[in-house]
């Protein structure tokens, strides 16, 4: 609930417009700083490409059918709601703030949608962090806090690459991730009981 209400203050901020100077300056420094190094844009536009929906719901789709086959149909639910719900919901809260792109440099992706939140740092979030998660449902406890960081990692970095590539503003990508990690947590709880073996519903 934290997580929601620190979102909705930074939307709140972009609409009255309070955090357009900082956007301004912490966007030109990170893309321009971004741009000067051939080998990190060489990177970061492949991280933002293996984020787009289809490969996120290809990917959802193919752990929830693991997932079946091994009989955890409470996770593959989860799943399911997790990168479901946060692809509707995410594009819900764009349509209704209806924030313009950045047009301060070139933009080196082909964007028509609006910009708060970056869907990319909001659902990358969501997918990376749900495989983490279902991945430590079959690992030693050891390997469970790395793997999570890893996909925390992943989904930073995918966040990241939207401002070097010049399509969202810091806010968006700073609010997607909020927005995103929120709502992972919340279905997070969820399936928490399931994760430890402790799955309480009748077939599960």
């Amino acid at each position: 609930m934290a997580g929601f209400v620190l979102f909705a203050l930074i939307g709140l901020a972009v609409a009255c417009g309070v955090s357009d100077p900082l956007d301004r300056e912490i966007f030109l420094a990170a893309a321009e700083w971004s741009r000067a190094h051939p080998w990190l844009m060489t990177f970061l536009p492949a991280m933002s490409y293996v984020a787009e929906a289809i490969f996120r719901i290809v990917g959802a789709a193919l752990i929830i059918l693991a997932l079946l086959v091994a009989r955890r149909r409470r996770a593959a639910l989860f799943v399911f709601v997790v990168v479901a719900g946060g692809m509707v919901l995410c594009s819900g809260i764009k349509a209704i703030v209806a924030r313009a792109r950045p047009e301060l440099l070139p933009q080196l992706d082909l964007v028509h949608s609006y910009s708060f939140p970056s869907s990319h740092a909001w659902n990358g979030l969501v997918f990376y962090g749900q495989a983490a998660l279902i991945a430590t449902m079959f690992l030693e406890r050891r390997w469970r806090a790395p793997v999570v960081a890893f996909g925390i990692l992943l989904a930073l970095i995918t966040g990241f690459s939207r401002i070097a590539l010049g399509v969202h503003w810091p806010s968006d990508v700073l609010a997607g991730w909020i927005g995103g990690a929120s709502w992972l947590m919340l279905c997070y709880v969820w399936l928490e009981p399931a994760m430890e073996g402790k799955q309480n519903l009748p077939g599960c």
